[in-house]
C-alpha cells in the first residue's frame, strides 16, 4: 500500500481505508497449514508459521467486528477492540524481530522458547509456558514507529473504567439545571483516537506478516541444507 497521510483524511475516508486494509487481510487468510511443506529436520519453521497464521486469523476477526462497531457509532467498544488489534500487530512485529534474531544467532533454544510462549503461553496457569507481556512488544514497536505507545495508552483509557471510558463517554453535566445526562449520545470521543491506531496497526501487521514469509523460507532452507 502506498504511503497515505492519515492526518489529512476525513473520518469517513479513514474508515474506508481501514475497511480496505481489513478486507485485504481477510481475503489472504489460509484455512490450513500442511506440515509436509516444511523441513523434517526442525520443528521451528512450522511452529513459527503456525504462530504467524493464527495471529492473522485473530487480527482479521477483530478487525471485522471493530469496523462494524465504528460504522454503528459504538465508539468505546470500537476503541476496546482496536486495542486488541494493536496488541496483535505488535506481537506479529515481535515474532518478526525474534525471527530476525534467530537468523543472526541460530540459537535454536532461544527461538523455540519464544515460539512456545507465543503458541501456548498463558498467565492463568493453563499451560506450563508463561506468556509474554505484550507491552514489551509495544515498547519495541514504538522504537520503530514513534507514537505507537502513545496511541495504545489512549486506547487503554477507554478500555479501562477510567474517566475517558466511563464518565467521559457516557455522561454530560448540565451545571445550570443540575442534571447528569447519561448515554453515549451526549459524548462523542474523536474517532481519530481509534481510527488512527486501527489503520496503523493493520498496515504494520501486513508489512511484518509479509516480511516473515521470506524469513521463514530462509530458516526452512537453512535446516534443509544443514548437515
Amino acid at each position: 500500500m502506498d504511503a497515505v497521510d492519515v492526518s489529512k483524511l476525513s473520518d469517513a475516508e479513514r474508515l474506508d481505508l481501514a475497511k480496505t486494509l481489513a478486507n485485504n487481510i481477510r481475503t489472504s487468510l489460509i484455512k490450513e497449514l500442511y506440515a509436509g511443506s516444511y523441513t523434517l529436520k526442525s520443528k521451528l519453521p512450522l511452529k513459527a508459521a503456525s504462530f504467524r497464521e493464527a495471529l492473522m486469523h485473530r487480527l482479521s476477526d477483530l478487525a471485522d467486528v471493530c469496523i462494524e462497531l465504528y460504522e454503528t457509532d459504538r465508539l468505546v467498544a470500537a476503541f476496546v477492540m482496536t486495542r486488541g488489534i494493536v496488541e496483535t500487530a505488535a506481537m506479529t512485529y515481535w515474532l518478526h524481530k525474534k525471527t530476525e534474531d534467530f537468523l543472526k544467532s541460530k540459537d535454536d533454544n532461544a527461538y523455540d522458547k519464544f515460539l512456545m510462549k507465543g503458541i501456548l503461553g498463558s498467565k492463568d496457569g493453563t499451560s506450563r509456558h508463561k506468556s509474554y507481556n505484550v507491552l514489551t512488544a509495544i515498547y519495541h514497536l514504538d522504537g520503530e514507529f514513534k507514537g505507537f505507545r502513545g496511541m495504545y495508552n489512549t486506547l487503554c483509557e477507554f478500555t479501562h473504567p477510567n474517566w475517558s471510558g466511563v464518565m467521559g463517554s457516557y455522561s454530560k453535566i448540565d451545571t445550570k439545571e443540575h442534571i447528569l445526562h447519561l448515554g453515549k449520545g451526549h459524548r462523542a470521543p474523536p474517532l481519530a483516537f481509534g481510527l488512527g491506531p486501527l489503520i496503523g496497526s493493520l498496515a504494520v501487521f501486513q508489512d511484518y506478516y509479509n516480511a516473515l514469509a521470506d524469513q521463514l523460507k530462509t530458516i526452512n532452507d537453512w535446516y534443509e541444507q544443514k548437515l
